[in-house]
């Protein structure tokens, strides 16, 4: 029982007697279940979970998580089971247990893929219930304290996926005493020269800084008692991750980064604050762009707080932090000061960001294509450097440094940002990948029937967007598969349709084929993993593969068929050319000029050529190569331009290479309509003196 006292003497301090008995009693099961069993370190194992519990109750968490942090391990690493913890110690307890235990091993193809599963439960368990992830982050905090008798091998992956996944989550849950201490410690077993030489350093410079430390605490203490405010200062040091991090990512030497001098001043009140925050800048001057007001803007963990940085005496950099006693233990514990204070989620910011972060990963899961796919939009979702904007209504929005308009855009709802097409940004019209800066107004322009681009996924910042563009886009490739799927299957039954066929030869086909369903089988052949000649022979087996008429066979079509069906850049076709598709696996329909020399080799796979032509009221604007070769005299380029700009044209891309020094040849990719829109064109770049020479080309 002596690894109970230190434990209970924290307890009583806040949980009532009956509680305290309620853990005690969690403890006697925990250590008879544990009997016998040890750590690495050669310690009973029993000291883990009560390492975790302690820690937990620093931060005053209540007695049921304390109890599921004594019995955490007994689920997996002992005979007991979830039901017989329910019937001793309730549902509630049994829940997080459970939730918390190691969880089940599964065969991968790949350890990453394995690890990203097991971190896609994590996340989901603390959506249930958020004590899960608070034991879950206390138990690899005592296992990082106590990495000193694992491998260097294990003692630096555990430090690694400390450092990356741990560590962000108590940020952003606002646990700043959890996280900092486990950065620290990860630094130490990952890079333990780089810790000991930055270590070495810090102790040699910390002599020299001590006077101006308190020569700086003295003149903040001297201009407060001057104003009759009070405040008690802190001088704070850097911890060690955080210098080795900001000499990496802003290429700073280590004494650029120890001339900045940190203090924290923490005050009674809100209006004390800002009050403090006058004298501070009437003691020292302000550098410009360096305060920023989180009271007013918190953070998206919660975290309050107002941060200025002034230029102090000898014009060294002077950081300061002025908060309240009640955001200062908000900044420690984060989400757990809802059990500190009793409270209800309403008064406690951290948890409220929790909670809406928590109600985000609940929409990744169900839109992620896989695990891995959960996790990389997580992983966007934990390292939130921050950027404020304004909806229209005045209302400040959070999102990560270099989010775009169609971030902001999901941000305010799925269908907004399915239905987005343009932006305006501090009124002005603007391109949808501007990445937003802090204090715009950003305001949304949508239309019915619009849907996401793909090229979005190039720029989006957020989880969110991400995954939400990613499920739209793979339904979208799913039903256009099945309607080209269906139209090719229909051409190639030669006059028949789907239709006409019984379910139980249709059935026969997906049976032989090996698909779930008609519209998996659909599926297959629009996106060419199946030949359509193949499933329609199973079909009918009276069908030959005797030519037919041309137009009776081919497929018409309109340009606005979607993402499977895809124009050869090869050869640019546009609507007046005579055409061909090849049937792509994967991709659908890649639509080639005739005489293009690419769709050459492909003419031997008859079943995945596809005879085409253009529909009557085919639509849309279509990029198309052509070369002019004009003499090198003066405004040629203007004259060129002037006449597409004339002819309704838009400039895709424009390449100039010098010939011979008299002449250029220009290169440009422009859209349009038809061939009769690209002949009018030609025509008119004729009749320009300086041009020379005129014609389409092939890339």
């Amino acid at each position: 029982m002596y690894l109970l006292t230190g434990l209970r003497e924290q307890l009583v301090t806040y949980l009532d007697q009956q509680q305290v008995e309620e853990v005690e009693q969690a403890y006697i099961f925990a250590s008879d279940a544990h009997e016998g069993q040890k750590r690495s370190s050669g310690d009973p194992y029993i000291t883990h979970p009560v390492a975790v519990a302690r820690i937990l109750s620093e931060i005053h968490l209540d007695h049921q998580t304390i109890m599921a942090a004594l019995l955490h391990d007994v689920i997996e690493d002992t005979e007991v089971s979830r039901d017989e913890l329910a019937e001793k110690f309730g549902e509630s307890v049994a829940e997080l247990v459970e939730g918390v235990s190691k969880l089940t091993k599964i065969k991968f193809s790949t350890r990453a893929e394995a690890q990203a599963e097991n971190f896609r439960k994590m996340m989901m368990a603390m959506v249930r219930d958020i004590r899960v992830i608070m034991i879950k982050l206390a138990d690899r905090l005592h296992n990082m304290r106590t990495l000193g008798s694992l491998k260097t091998e294990k003692r630096r992956r555990i430090a690694n996926e400390t450092l990356e996944i741990y560590s962000p989550i108590a940020n952003r849950l606002g646990i700043y005493s959890i996280r900092e201490e486990m950065q620290a410690l990860g630094f130490a077993a990952l890079y333990p020269m780089r810790h000991k030489i930055i270590q070495a350093s810090v102790k040699r410079a910390r002599g020299n800084r001590k006077e101006i430390i308190n020569t700086i605490k003295g003149s903040i203490y001297e201009r407060l008692k001057k104003a009759k405010l009070s405040g008690e200062v802190i001088g704070r040091e850097k911890d060690l991750f955080s210098i080795y991090r900001k000499m990496r990512d802003k290429k700073m030497t280590f004494f650029d980064v120890m001339d900045v001098y940190a203090f924290r001043i923490v005050t009674g009140t809100i209006d004390t604050c800002y009050r403090v925050l006058g004298q501070m800048h009437m003691l020292y001057k302000p550098v410009h762009g360096r305060f920023k007001d989180y009271i007013a803007i918190p953070k998206a963990n919660g975290y309050q707080s107002l941060h200025t940085t002034l230029k102090g005496p000898h014009g060294l950099h002077v950081e300061v932090q002025i908060r309240t006693e009640d955001m200062q233990k908000m900044a420690e514990i984060g989400v757990a000061a809802h059990w500190l204070y009793k409270s209800n989620s309403d008064s406690n910011p951290a948890e409220l960001k929790a909670r809406e972060w928590m109600r985000s990963l609940i929409e990744f899961q169900e839109n992620a294509a896989d695990s891995i796919d959960f996790v990389e939009n997580v992983k966007i979702d934990l390292f939130p450097d921050e950027v404020y904007v304004f909806s229209p209504d005045g209302e400040i929005i959070s999102l990560p440094t270099g989010a775009t308009a169609v971030d902001f855009a999901y941000f305010i709802h799925t269908d907004v940002g399915n239905s987005c097409i343009a932006a305006k940004i501090d009124r002005q019209l603007s391109p949808l990948s501007t990445p937003l800066v802090n204090g715009q107004t950003v305001e949304i322009i949508t239309a019915q029937g619009a849907r996401p681009n793909p090229a979005w996924l190039s720029f989006v910042i957020t989880g969110k967007a991400r995954a939400n563009i990613r499920h739209y886009l793979k339904n979208l490739r799913i039903d256009e598969a099945i309607k080209l799927g269906r139209r090719l299957l229909d051409k190639a039954l030669r006059g028949q349709k789907l239709g006409s066929f019984s379910e139980d030869d249709i059935n026969r086909v997906i049976t032989i084929t090996r698909h779930k369903d008609l519209e998996d089988l659909l599926v297959a052949i629009g996106l060419g993993s199946v030949a359509a000649m193949i499933v329609a022979h199973h079909l009918n087996p009276d069908i030959t593969d005797e030519p037919e008429h041309e137009d009776s066979r081919s497929i018409a079509i309109k340009g606005t068929e979607g993402m499977l069906v895809t124009y050869a850049k090869c050869c640019r076709p546009i609507p007046g050319d005579p055409i061909e598709g090849f049937v792509s696996t994967g991709k659908g329909i890649v639509v080639h000029r005739a005489r293009c020399n690419n769709i050459a080799e492909y003419r031997e796979q008859e079943d995945k050529m596809i005879p085409m032509q253009w529909a009557e009221d085919v639509s849309g604007d279509y990029p198309v190569s052509f070369r002019v070769d004009a003499k090198n005299e003066r405004g040629v380029l203007v004259k060129v331009t002037t006449k597409l700009a004339d002819a309704d044209v838009s400039i895709i891309n424009m390449q100039i290479d010098e010939h011979d020094g008299a002449h250029y040849k220009i290169c440009f990719l422009v859209s349009v309509k038809d061939r009769v829109h690209l002949a009018s064109i030609i025509k008119k770049i004729r009749l320009i003196p300086s041009v020379a020479k005129i014609a389409r080309v092939s890339e």
